[in-house]
């Protein structure tokens, strides 16, 4: 369809200068030869004239694209492209179109002609619709000059840098996580006690242990020592880091899509841990997600809620690209009390790499529904996340 609407738009083309030229040849040798010089001076000149400013144009225009940082997904918002033009001779027609990634829908992605002068920016805006969370790039695809016959078309030189725009993620309630959360939270707090255990016997030999202070509202229940509490008739807290160390991690093993169902399955992975995260933070249990952008990985804390949709912010900007090592090597030589990995591909690199983190403690894997995850059977649990953020345990 495309093909034929070319060839009749070429048809149209050719077809009308044909008659032009065949009028000229007509003024000129039967009916009035001044009028036929003053004919073929048009058709020689008008293309001349309209061709160098048109070449002229697609050298001295800048573009500049602005658009937000990052919004709530299903959020529409609008795609600017600013166009200045140096010096004072007119610009002619422009031909516009916006390149997204599969994280937005335009509103109309068809290709955009206007026209501009020299003595104010052209301000192009496209809407555009955040689909699926993450981070996804707008770039300008096309941006051309086009002369005022329509017969030639010059790309512009200077095209701006494509932005990325970070889509947030939600928040979700997940279903039948209470095993998984009943789990984790038994880990935690065994692991926990032996800690304690660890620090007062290094303090009876007079080294540090455990400094404590009255319980202020706010304070994470996680660091509460009932025992002394207890004793003392009054919530005391440890105010040391000796905890951080058993603090159970996620990992997002989540790479960049290039298809919309793979973008969706991360999705579905992404707010599913996210989903997970509070529920540990509403029972006072602190925790860590670890994922990688810009081939670094990164580690945020988490103790409250307000921590977690603060991660969802910092998360919706990243890429996910990571240095080749789909988990971050640092939890090879750190104490998880659990570590939990959402991935997308549970694959047999995943499984290679996953077997380094045994040594560290409780191991697990979340996936999408339906896909297979036996790469992965040496794991200490599996589950699988559906579409309506139901978990199952496929290894009781």
């Amino acid at each position: 369809m495309k093909r034929l609407s070319a060839l009749l738009e070429h048809s149209k083309l050719y077809f009308g200068l044909l008659m032009m030229f065949g009028m000229a040849y007509a003024f000129t040798n039967y009916l009035d030869g001044d009028i036929g010089v003053v004919v073929w001076s048009f058709l020689l000149l008008a293309p001349l004239i309209s061709v160098l400013l048109s070449y002229r144009a697609c050298r001295h225009i800048t573009a500049k694209l602005d658009s937000p940082v990052y919004l709530a997904k299903g959020r529409h918002f609008t795609a600017k492209v600013i166009l200045t033009a140096e010096g004072r001779l007119p610009v002619p027609f422009l031909r516009f179109r916006l390149g997204t990634a599969l994280n937005f829908v335009p509103d109309d992605p068809r290709i955009v002609q206007s026209a501009m002068t020299a003595e104010q920016p052209l301000e192009i805006p496209s809407g555009l619709t955040a689909q699926y969370a993450g981070c996804g790039e707008i770039s300008v695809q096309e941006l051309a000059v086009s002369d005022y016959l329509g017969w030639f078309r010059f790309p512009v030189k200077s095209l701006p840098n494509p932005v990325r725009v970070g889509v947030i993620p939600e928040i979700p309630s997940l279903s039948n996580a209470t095993v998984m959360l009943h789990t984790v939270s038994n880990i935690v707090l065994t692991m926990d006690d032996e800690e304690e255990e660890t620090s007062s016997a290094f303090s009876a030999q007079s080294m540090p242990g455990y400094v404590h202070r009255d319980y202020i509202p706010g304070d994470s229940l996680k660091r509460i020592n009932w025992k002394m509490s207890a004793k003392r008739q009054k919530l005391m807290v440890r105010t040391d880091e000796a905890t951080a160390t058993v603090r159970p991690a996620v990992i997002l093993d989540l790479q960049p899509e290039t298809t919309e169902t793979a973008l969706k399955r991360r999705e579905i992975i992404l707010e599913g841990a996210l989903g997970f995260l509070i529920l540990l933070v509403r029972q006072g249990i602190p925790c860590t997600i670890r994922f990688a952008s810009e081939t670094v990985w990164k580690t945020l804390l988490l103790e409250n809620e307000d921590d977690v949709r603060n991660a969802a912010v910092e998360i919706a900007t990243a890429d996910f690209l990571h240095d080749g090592n789909r988990i971050d090597t640092e939890m090879t030589h750190e104490k998880s009390a659990a570590c939990l990995i959402y991935t997308s591909r549970p694959d047999e690199e995943l499984a290679v790499q996953a077997s380094a983190l045994k040594d560290s403690g409780y191991v697990g894997a979340v996936f999408p529904a339906g896909t297979d995850a036996a790469a992965l059977s040496g794991l200490d649990a599996l589950w699988s996340l559906g579409e309506d953020f139901t978990m199952q345990n496929l290894k009781k």
